[in-house]
């Protein structure tokens, strides 16, 4: 796998918005689906170095990628400097232009064995490890941490100033703490502060789930690029309506129920074409609901939602969905495939 010759960082400040390593997500399948609607630099799915020091099968085939998902990041989690290290090394093997170090995640089983977020704690561990890295590779590190443990321990700009110290080429804003996960609002005013007190580009991120949101976090934060996480959940197109309104402030109306069916089906292809088929059905359980989610009556749909790892079928039952004057779900007897498609 072959990257492009140009900086990758420097890609992704171009790129302005980037799609974010999100584990059980971002897969090839997903990163394909987003870059066709407008998605100028993805990132893998956060992959935990335990996986590739035991050369675990199943983590392995998470860092396959094809010339046509370009540019592209690989992120890393860990906290053992000598299994990071030798992951690290496989990965730029591989070809990856850019390797990331999570020092953000705030998962349970994460933080429990020291890694994500919980070197936010360990700020001279966290230290060590990008010094390492920056050492043996010859492609950019960058960072994504959080703003800091909890309220009591905010440190997101200490934690910056040694990240760029030991060599890192830029750094990722999530502007909450550990403690508070996902819920309220992001505070990017601590991103503000970063991007003030280190001379590498900082990026930011936190409830980015429209394209007004990318032109007030530019805003507020003066930072350099922003990272799109959970607001491509059943939105893969966010990245066009992104692009459309901070060229000419065009704010789009949501995709009409044919257009999303249409994009379920494209997601369907790239999956049963590139990931293991009797992972398929499982693993896009959760995306159907994400593009479905707006509509009444979901839960009642999903009871239906075929068991088996036949293409044909799920097309079927994607075909049959309907949806009538109030938002509500319901499945027909004849479906239509969608045109041009397949």
């Amino acid at each position: 796998m072959k990257q492009t010759k140009d900086n990758p960082v420097a890609e992704m400040i171009r790129a302005k918005v980037f799609l974010a390593p999100m584990s059980g997500v971002t897969d090839i399948s997903f990163r394909l689906l987003a870059r066709k609607h407008g998605c100028r630099f993805a990132f893998t799915e956060m992959i935990d170095v335990n996986g590739i020091f035991y050369n675990n099968l199943k983590t392995i085939k998470m860092l396959d990628s094809v010339p046509e998902d370009r540019p592209l990041g690989v992120q890393l989690v860990g906290q053992d400097v000598k299994k990071i290290v030798l992951a690290a090394k496989i990965c730029e093997e591989k070809g990856y232009g850019l390797l990331d170090l999570n020092a953000g995640c705030p998962a349970r089983k994460v933080i429990s064995a020291g890694k994500g977020s919980a070197l936010l704690k360990d700020l001279k561990q966290l230290g060590l490890i990008i010094r390492n890295l920056v050492k043996v590779l010859s492609i950019p590190v960058t960072v994504k941490i959080r703003s800091g443990w909890d309220k009591e321990n905010v440190n997101c700009v200490e934690a910056a100033k040694t990240a760029e110290a030991e060599g890192a080429s830029a750094i990722c804003v999530h502007s909450r703490t550990r403690e508070v996960m996902y819920r309220g609002n992001p505070c990017h005013e601590w991103t503000r502060r970063v991007k003030e007190s280190v001379k590498i580009p900082v990026f930011a991120s936190g409830n980015i789930f429209k394209p007004l949101d990318v032109s007030k976090v530019f805003d507020l934060t003066g930072c350099d690029a922003i990272s799109v996480a959970r607001g491509a959940f059943g939105y893969p197109w966010i990245f066009d309506d992104i692009y459309r309104y901070l060229t000419d402030g065009t704010v789009n109306f949501p995709l009409s129920f044919d257009e999303v069916k249409k994009v379920m089906i494209e997601h369907f292809s790239f999956c049963f074409k590139h990931n293991d088929k009797t992972r398929v059905f499982p693993r896009m359980y959760k995306h159907v609901c994400w593009y479905l989610a707006r509509f009444k009556h979901l839960n009642d749909i999903m009871k239906k939602y075929p068991r088996s790892n036949d293409f044909e079928e799920m097309k079927r039952f994607i075909n049959d969905l309907c949806v009538d004057d109030r938002n509500r779900l319901y499945l027909s007897d004849k479906g239509v495939v969608c045109a041009g498609l397949f």
